[in-house]
């Protein structure tokens, strides 16, 4: 297992930032989501 977790930040350190949006995209579908709010 520690071993998978280095590869994962190896591969993300290699992999470099995410580009920057100008809005925000969520990262679940809301369609057939309760309204909590």
């Amino acid at each position: 297992a520690f071993a998978q977790a280095l590869e994962a930040g190896r591969a993300a350190h290699l992999a470099g930032p995410m580009e920057p949006r100008d809005m925000a995209a969520p990262s679940t579908p809301a369609i057939g989501k309760a309204f909590l709010g």
